[in-house]
């Protein structure tokens, strides 16, 4: 419940975070999780941000990506096709978002919302992913915290710490260089270097104790 919410900011957005959750800069994104190790495994926020790049990071272009299903290999060899649930157009506090929810678009079984927008020189994204069978559980407190999403740029040098940490030069986390389960995991495995909010969501969320441990049950 949001009943005991606090107010969490970074460099590049604010919002109302459920009481027992924390949030933690991890290579250039920002990773949101209960501090309740069951419901860890639930869901998981990821925040990041990006340099605006002329073509990309643009709301008619991020619309036009997440109307599209995303299609990826599973790291048992299985060719997975995501579910767009909606895509749209949001006024929060003034400021325009594009929000889309996709089924199984970031990991099998897992719902993640979307919501993508610009601020001055920045592309922001905020994913909620969620398991498919507590997603209603959830669906409550992700609503109450997306009406509280507010967007800024403080000033400050890309990732030379204050200001400009967990804003990411090159990387897009709509449009990450690679693509499927396992190139995310590889660059999540060779450091924290523009891993994307993808592949966070994939190593943090996906069973809760690793995406490494998950990967060898998987291999069972």
């Amino acid at each position: 419940s949001l009943a005991y919410a606090k107010t969490f900011a970074n460099q590049f957005i604010e919002f109302n975070l459920p009481d027992k959750w924390e949030c933690q800069l991890d290579g250039t994104e920002w990773v949101c999780q209960s501090t309740d190790e069951q419901k860890k495994r639930d869901a998981i926020i990821v925040l990041a941000a990006k340099i605006k790049k002329a073509g990309m990071d643009e709301l008619p272009v991020y619309k036009a990506h997440l109307e599209k299903a995303q299609t990826y290999q599973s790291l048992s060899g299985e060719n997975i096709t995501s579910e767009p649930r909606y895509v749209k157009e949001l006024d929060i506090s003034g400021k325009q978002w594009i929000d889309s929810l996709h089924l199984q678009s970031e990991i099998p079984d897992f719902y993640t919302r979307y919501l993508a927008t610009v601020e001055s020189d920045l592309g922001i994204l905020v994913t909620f992913s969620v398991r498919k069978d507590k997603y209603e559980e959830y669906a409550p407190d992700i609503e109450a915290m997306v009406k509280t999403l507010r967007a800024f740029r403080k000033p400050g040098d890309v990732n030379q710490g204050g200001a400009g940490a967990g804003i990411s030069e090159t990387e897009n986390p709509l449009f990450p260089a690679e693509t499927g389960e396992a190139a995310k995991a590889k660059k999540t495995g060779g450091g924290n270097e523009g891993a994307g909010a993808a592949a966070l969501v994939l190593l943090l969320a996906a069973a809760g104790v690793g995406f490494f441990l998950w990967k060898k049950k998987q291999k069972k």
